[in-house]
């Protein structure tokens, strides 16, 4: 359960914002879900990481497994049930191996990671953990992505820790139709 009540209906919200809602709405299949119930209190700054948002999930230069190997692995990383949960099934989806799945959610990474997933695995860590990235890391993940890409990835990683930081505030651990997929810490 949350902290704050969830704002589910354009009602709930002043009459003032309601415009950001349906904009948020709009963007997301025509109804507010997931964190935007929360961060719907500050509306201004909700809709524009909503924009964001849609960016690095739906428009982004990256190929979908590296993108949902950033994604998962900031969840986990961040111990968030919420940004986990919402990414493990987008993953699988995006052709993300079971294994590596596995080993992220359990903390085993990089054991049993492999090429792209092992570089993506250990820029994100190195980047969360110790809030940079080493020369060799750096270079690897240029080689391979590309400028463009590797900026996407960086701003992929800046956005899936928003989510979880705040989801983890709010104490948002799943959708209400969503069984969690990590263990809650």
């Amino acid at each position: 359960m949350a902290r704050v009540p969830e704002i589910r209906k354009r009602e709930d919200i002043s009459p003032v914002h309601r415009k950001l809602f349906d904009e948020i709405a709009e963007s997301r299949g025509g109804q507010v879900s997931g964190p935007f119930r929360v961060l719907l209190y500050s509306p201004e700054p909700a809709v524009r990481l909503a924009r964001l948002g849609a960016y690095f999930r739906f428009e982004h230069s990256l190929p979908e497994k590296v993108a949902s190997i950033a994604a998962i692995t900031v969840g986990r990383e961040l111990d968030c049930v919420y940004e986990y949960t919402a990414q493990e099934g987008g993953a699988r989806n995006a052709g993300v191996r079971e294994e590596t799945i596995d080993a992220i959610k359990h903390r085993r990474a990089p054991q049993g990671l492999v090429g792209d997933e092992l570089l993506v695995w250990q820029f994100t860590t190195e980047l969360l953990r110790t809030h940079r990235v080493s020369g060799p890391t750096w270079k690897a993940a240029l080689d391979r992505l590309g400028m463009k890409p590797l900026t996407d990835l960086i701003g992929a990683v800046c956005y899936f820790c928003y989510i979880s930081v705040a989801m983890n505030a709010f104490e948002v651990t799943t959708l209400p139709e969503r069984e969690p997929t990590l263990p809650l810490p």
